[in-house]
């Protein structure tokens, strides 16, 4: 059972998403949000992969943060026929942020009101906080819209023991509970100790409490397999969180770096690969044990381009040296990088991001 089958099957609003899907939904305006990362990522997912159906569908895909964007710009994404697909797609992430950009806000709500036929704009909103329940019950009555939030035990548990079974490993209930008990409200934390879970285990059938204890309990990688997921994904805003998190953890520049480079690496080579069609093999000679994170390069090295990937990497190298010189302070640098490689844009004249301000103190 696939992940998005089975949360078609027990989230009611996932559901409701999968089946517009299914009828074959154009999606002229859509909103994708909540406090569940991991939902919205899903979400996110199965929309995509409907409304970019094709071999061309890059030619006719555009995605950025809402804050990133100027209103002129914005317009000629949205007016823009489409080039080789049925349809275009433009994703704005964050974007609650255009309401501090009147003009910006104003063409959105316009253009919701009146959308073209042949434009599909999905717009992302992750949340803070979760709403109560009127709130939510004002949100629920867009049917434009789709928001989730965080799943009851028995929901979780039934998600544990689905991604055990696709990853061929069975799971013992002490194990489920123990993973629950340890975890955050977020599944996005979840999945990503149940994919070192599952490597941890090896030839094992089962994965035991006392394995998910010592699994768990010996390493640290678990805090980064949600920081690379956010990077592949483009998250920018929750990418420097969890970049400014790590350093402020005590992680050192250069190992930042030094996994930084190696992903983008990857990034370059999936690309290729997917460009020659190369078989699964190849995939797994580049990925190694993050093979089934296969679509998720392809998608963040098809975002990116050949081009940017390899500027990105030079980048990468300069900072790297910076760093290892001892002379000048990288941090900023590393900030701007990241916000780079998730699409991020530079305020005319200036070395500074847009919006970048409040990550890179």
């Amino acid at each position: 059972m696939s992940a998005q089958s089975w949360l078609a099957e027990s989230v009611p609003v996932f559901r409701r998403l999968a089946q517009a899907v299914k009828h074959g939904d154009a999606f002229t305006a859509v909103v994708l949000g909540g406090t569940e990362e991991y939902l919205i990522s899903e979400a996110r997912e199965l929309l995509l992969s409907q409304l970019l159906a094709g071999a061309n569908s890059d030619f006719d895909y555009f995605e950025c943060e809402a804050g990133a964007i100027d209103a002129k710009d914005l317009n000629s994404q949205l007016v823009a026929l489409p080039m080789f697909g049925a349809r275009r797609v433009v994703v704005l992430n964050d974007f609650e942020d255009l309401r501090d950009d009147e003009a910006k806000h104003a063409l959105v709500k316009r253009y919701i009101a009146n959308p073209s036929p042949t434009t599909s704009l999905v717009m992302i909103q992750p949340l803070d906080r979760k709403p109560n329940k009127r709130e939510q019950a004002a949100l629920q009555n867009d049917q434009s819209a789709y928001w989730f939030f965080e799943l009851r035990g028995e929901e979780i548990a039934k998600f544990v023991r689905a991604f055990a079974t696709e990853n061929g490993k069975k799971i013992a209930p002490g194990a489920v509970d123990y993973l629950i008990e340890t975890s955050s409200s977020q599944l996005r934390d979840l999945k990503a100790k149940l994919e070192h879970l599952v490597l941890y285990a090896g030839e094992d059938a089962e994965i035991t409490a006392e394995m998910a204890m010592r699994a768990t309990g010996i390493t640290a990688e678990v805090e980064l397999f949600g920081f690379d997921d956010a990077i592949l994904a483009g998250n920018a805003s929750r990418v420097l969180r969890e970049a400014r998190e790590l350093l402020d953890k005590g992680m050192e520049e250069l190992a930042l770096l030094g996994r930084l480079r190696s992903m983008i690496f990857r990034m370059w080579l999936c690309g290729g690969l997917a460009a020659r069609k190369a078989p699964d093999a190849d995939f797994q000679a580049v990925l190694g044990a993050q093979a089934w994170k296969k679509t998720d390069f392809i998608r963040a090295a098809q975002r990116l381009g050949e081009g940017r990937l390899q500027d990105l990497q030079l980048h990468l190298l300069q900072i790297e040296l910076h760093a290892k010189s001892k002379t000048s302070e990288v941090r900023a640098s590393i900030f701007e990088w990241l916000w780079l490689v998730c699409g991020g844009k530079k305020a005319p004249g200036t070395g500074t991001n847009v919006n970048q301000r409040e990550y890179v103190r």
